[in-house]
Parts: C-alpha cells; sequence; structure tokens
C-alpha cells in the first residue's frame, strides 16, 4: 500500500491536520518550558526552606553525626525508596508506609550530609504541595477525625513520595534498574494470580452477578485483594513493559519483556474488570499514537477484528457495560447518584478522607438505600474527601502532569527516552480512565504506585541531566 495514491492522499491529509493541530496556540502553550523556576527560587517558603536545611546541616556537622554516617545505609535514599515501590503489591499497607518513612527520613539526611545537594525542581511540585496540604487540612477537619486520621496521613505521606522518589534517583542506571525490578515483582504478582486461577477453591471471593455471568468461576486478585484493584496495578506496569521490550537491544530481552508484558496482560484479562479492560485499551491507544500516528488506522481495523478473537465471556462482559440488569452497574449508578446528591449539600469542603467519614453522611442520601464504603469514582470521592477545592487541584495537577510530559516528549531526541516517557503517559491515562468507574486510591498501595509512576514521569522530564552511573 505504500506506493498507493489513496495512501499518499490520506498521509498528506492527517500531516496538515497534524501541522495546524501542533502549531496551534493552545498546543504551543500546552507544550512550553515551564518559567517558573526563579519565581520558586525567590518565593518566601523555598528560602525559609534553605534556611533551616542550612541550619540543621551546620548543628549535624557541629555534633560530628556526618563521621557517622559515612558510607552509611540509613542515607542510601534510592534503596529505601526502592523497597517502597517494589514491595507496596505484596507487603501489608504499614509495612510499605515504614519504608515510604525511611525514604523521607534517608533523603532528609541525605540533604543534611551532602551541603551542595539541591533538590530537584519540576513544574508539578508546587500542585502535588497543594494536593497534599488540602488531604492534610481535610483530614484535621473531618467529620470523623479520629477515624480519618490513619488514612490522612498515609495519603498525604503517599502524594508527597513522589517528590522524594524523584530527588533519590541521581542516575540513569539506579531508574532502569528500579523500573526492571519493577516490572519483574510485577511478573511474580501476575504468577500468583494464575495460582489463584487454577485452584479458585482455596481462595474466596466473587466480585461478579453469578446469575449473569455463570460462565466466569473465579475473578484473580492475587495480592490486592480486590480483582479490580489488581487490573488498576497492572495498568500502572505493563507501559513500561512495554518501552523496555522495545527498547531492548538484544532478541533474548525483547522476547523476555513481551513474555513479561504477556502474563501481566493474561493476569488482567482473568481480572474481568470492565473498566481496566476499557483502562488498558485507552492505555495502548495512547502510547501506539505517541509512539507513531500510523497505528490510528491499525487501531481501527484492530477494534473492528476485537469481536472475533475475543473470548464469548469478555464479550459478554464487555456488552453488560451500562446494562442495569447487571447488579455491578446498576450498584455503582446508585452509588453515583447518592454521592451526587450527598454533594450537593457538601460540594464546598467535603465531609473528610475515609470510609467512616463517607459512611457517616452517605447513608442520609443513599439511593435505594444502597450502602457503600466509597463512591466508585476517583474523581466524587476526591470532592467528597476535600471539597471543590481539592478536586480543582487535582485537575490542574493532572494537566501540568501532562504538560510536563508531553512537553519534554517533544523535545526529547533520544528513542530509548522517548519510548519510556510515553510509558508514563500511557500508564497515568489509563488509570485515569479506570478512575472514572472505581475509586482507584481506594487501595493504598495501589495510590502509592500511581504516585511513583508520576515520579517516573518527573524523572524522565530531566532524563538527559542524570549522571551515567
Amino acid at each position: 500500500m505504500e506506493g498507493s495514491y489513496f495512501l499518499h492522499v490520506i498521509w498528506a491529509i492527517t500531516n496538515w491536520c497534524s501541522n495546524q493541530f501542533q502549531n496551534s496556540r493552545i498546543i504551543q502553550w500546552f507544550l512550553q518550558k515551564d518559567q517558573q523556576k526563579n519565581a520558586v527560587k525567590n518565593s518566601i517558603f523555598f528560602r525559609i526552606f534553605w534556611g533551616l536545611r542550612r541550619l540543621c546541616s551546620r548543628i549535624f556537622y557541629a555534633l560530628h553525626l556526618n563521621k557517622l554516617f559515612v558510607n552509611s545505609i540509613f542515607k542510601m535514599s534510592f534503596l529505601w525508596c526502592s523497597f517502597a515501590a517494589l514491595l507496596a503489591p505484596i507487603l501489608p499497607t504499614m509495612l510499605v508506609l515504614a519504608f515510604v518513612l525511611a525514604g523521607f527520613a534517608s533523603l532528609f539526611l541525605a540533604f543534611l550530609y551532602e551541603k551542595k545537594r539541591k533538590m530537584n525542581y519540576f513544574q508539578i511540585n508546587r500542585f502535588i504541595y497543594y494536593y497534599a496540604f488540602i488531604y492534610l487540612f481535610a483530614t484535621l477537619t473531618s467529620m470523623t477525625r479520629q477515624a480519618s486520621f490513619l488514612g490522612g496521613i498515609l495519603t498525604v505521606c503517599f502524594i508527597l513520595f513522589s517528590i522524594v522518589l524523584s530527588n533519590a534517583i541521581e542516575t540513569k542506571k539506579q531508574f532502569n534498574v528500579l523500573l526492571f525490578f519493577f516490572i519483574c515483582v510485577g511478573v511474580l504478582v501476575a504468577f500468583y494470580g494464575f495460582y489463584q486461577f487454577m485452584f479458585p477453591h482455596k481462595f474466596s471471593g466473587v466480585w461478579h452477578d453469578v446469575n449473569m455471568f455463570d460462565d466466569i468461576q473465579f475473578r484473580v486478585y492475587s495480592t490486592l485483594e480486590n480483582p479490580n484493584v489488581l487490573g488498576e496495578y497492572f495498568l500502572l506496569v505493563l507501559p513500561f513493559t512495554a518501552a523496555f521490550c522495545i527498547n531492548s537491544k538484544s532478541w533474548f530481552n525483547r522476547i523476555f519483556f513481551a513474555g513479561c508484558a504477556g502474563i501481566m496482560l493474561l493476569c488482567l484479562v482473568l481480572t474481568y474488570s470492565r473498566g481496566c479492560y476499557i483502562g488498558i485499551m485507552a492505555a495502548i491507544a495512547v502510547f501506539l499514537v505517541l509512539w507513531d500516528r500510523r497505528f490510528i488506522f491499525l487501531g481501527i481495523i484492530g477494534l473492528l477484528m476485537l469481536p472475533f478473537v475475543l473470548p464469548e465471556t469478555i464479550i459478554n462482559r464487555f456488552l453488560s457495560i451500562g446494562n442495569m440488569a447487571d447488579s455491578s452497574t446498576s450498584y455503582r449508578v446508585y452509588i453515583w447518584l447518592g454521592t451526587i446528591a450527598m454533594l450537593k449539600d457538601y460540594w464546598f469542603c467535603g465531609i473528610g478522607p475515609g470510609a467512616a467519614a463517607f459512611n457517616q453522611v452517605y447513608p442520609l442520601y443513599a439511593y435505594n438505600s444502597i450502602s457503600a464504603p466509597h463512591s466508585h469514582n476517583l474523581f466524587l470521592q476526591i470532592m467528597c474527601d476535600t471539597g471543590i477545592v481539592g478536586l480543582v487541584v487535582f485537575l490542574i495537577l493532572m494537566i501540568q502532569y501532562y504538560r510536563m510530559t508531553c512537553g519534554a516528549l517533544s523535545r526529547e531526541t533520544k528513542k530509548e527516552n522517548k519510548l519510556l516517557l510515553i510509558a508514563s503517559i500511557s500508564a497515568v491515562t489509563g488509570f485515569m480512565v479506570q478512575s472514572m468507574s472505581d475509586y482507584t486510591f481506594y487501595n493504598y498501595r495501589v495510590m502509592l504506585l500511581f504516585w511513583v509512576c508520576i515520579g517516573f514521569g518527573m524523572i524522565l522530564t530531566k532524563m538527559s541531566r542524570l549522571k551515567e552511573e
């Protein structure tokens, strides 16, 4: 087809549209570099931070603590942050929090020890701080302050972990090693999911309408306690696996990472999570289009072919989307209606984070007396937790993330870095699509992994500045 006139006409039209789109004022603003670095450095908060840092560093050296921590493992912030990021899908939440706090303390110790070390600046930083502060304020003013405290503190720590991680990684080798093991842990989690699928009698849980889907015997959830949560985890890992596969120089590595991607994708299929199916399709679409625009045509053909290649169980799950006869669909719709009714009274300030606060107020507005621990929608839940201000700040944060990563992608010249940037964009996109039908931050470990991916995106925007070793 490459020599056909028809294809040349199609390419000419699409290239003209693409140039008009890319040269428009909105897109040029979206892709331009952030110019706020000097303004941030001159701000009162920045000066207070560096003043306190210099004071603490002087005390640190005056007490000769620098000799105590020479070559100490405690100031290796990359190590502790890696433990938190890699073990999050496996360990209990409180142990993960312990590693997160160790990462915080280790980075602080490294700043005290290395006087000339500077904190990395990213245009998204200030919005992460704003969002964390709003959640802290919402926790302290919650309707169930005591019950909301732990969940609120976990949320604040995990949000700020993205900044800690982006400062802990100092070399390209560190980043690549962390991503490699990030993928390997995903494969291990998938294998445990396969074990559950082969021996379902050893595990509990249904999570679907057995009358409507009698051909689905078991939905795997592996180490993450819920099939939807497991699918959300794979949404974050799979795009980076695809990038590693394409970036590999040898066929052995390509086959290895392709196998890793296939294993995790199959496990995602076995979750039977409709939201995650749509999320991974969105992630794949974004990945392929950003990699090569010609995939748009192949994508259209692929969508038309899906009904002929997918198993009947998967097709039935897709067709049930929007079907109110399905108890899962009607359950979500009724919860959304009740939550919207509640937010008419609490839209400005919210009710505070956590299931306890939600369950104290939501039953008064519940539609059809449907009970629920959360709103089954990330954006509605953020508004429930923090009010309209928290939702607006989160949306601005996400816009800044896409602006930062897409701008870096348009300026990046190295193929390997481009593909990893595309992976970071598509991972967050797939996760956000799933967030429209589920509260994806309900599981704190998956919430942490989302902010880890935000940190990956931040690092990739300045990948060329990292040291090789």
